[in-house]
């Protein structure tokens, strides 16, 4: 049997090839902490931790029959990929909302000094970066696919070797990945944010939008593509 360090090595191996691979989430962390400050990434990844160590137990219980079956796999990919385009379209919408809002041209081409969008203040704040590591998480199907492929090998193997404390053992040794590397591309973001105008961090923020509805397009079209040839 393998020894705890062991285990946590096995651990930090699989689970970066999950949490450190680009995705909605990893966008989405970048995009909102323009907005949310630099530790908008922590926030975001409690977030991502309250879907997923609900969704590690239920698999690890016996759930994963349920979660595996075609229609639902189907449905989860559908909703995820569709909320994403949703989600992407409405932070356009905001940005040429915003530019029409914007009467003045110099505060077009030079942005508003009196713009406090942008800071993580108050419960609102940290109530939003919490629900987006929520939401991008829950509806995106890739990262379920992984649990219940990749993700699956660390259950089997920490189940083996304590049961359900293993479990919170391994989901500790995997988390911290998701705390730091989320939490350094928020660092890193919001402080290279101090060399953007206002109106330049509206065209970034536009840019990670329709990125995040691209990804939903791929997935979308992913989805229907393996739930028509099965």
């Amino acid at each position: 049997m393998m020894s705890l360090l062991d285990l946590f090595l096995y651990v930090v191996l699989v689970s970066s090839s999950g949490a450190l691979s680009p995705g909605p989430l990893t966008v989405a962390t970048v995009r909102y902490s323009l907005d949310y400050g630099r530790k908008a990434g922590l926030l975001i990844s409690f977030g991502h931790m309250t879907f997923e160590l609900p969704l590690v137990i239920a698999i690890s219980m016996g759930i994963v029959s349920f979660i595996n079956n075609l229609l639902v796999k189907f449905l989860i990919g559908f909703a995820g990929s569709t909320a994403l385009i949703f989600f992407g379209l409405i932070e356009v919408r905001s940005f040429f909302k915003y530019r029409r809002q914007t009467s003045n041209s110099a505060d077009i081409l030079l942005g508003s000094v009196n713009d406090r969008r942008y800071s993580l203040t108050g419960r609102k704040g940290f109530i939003q970066a919490i629900l987006v590591g929520f939401i991008f998480t829950s509806l995106n199907p890739y990262f379920i696919i992984w649990w219940m492929s990749i993700g699956l090998t660390l259950i089997v193997s920490f189940l083996a070797y304590a049961s359900l404390i293993g479990i919170l053992i391994m989901y500790i040794f995997h988390v911290w990945i998701d705390y730091a590397w989320l939490g350094f591309i928020s660092y890193v973001t919001y402080s290279g944010k101090r060399f953007l105008k206002p109106i330049h961090i509206r065209i970034v923020s536009l840019a990670l939008s329709i990125i995040i509805i691209l990804l939903g397009v791929y997935l979308l079209s992913s989805v229907i593509s393996e739930f028509a040839a099965s």
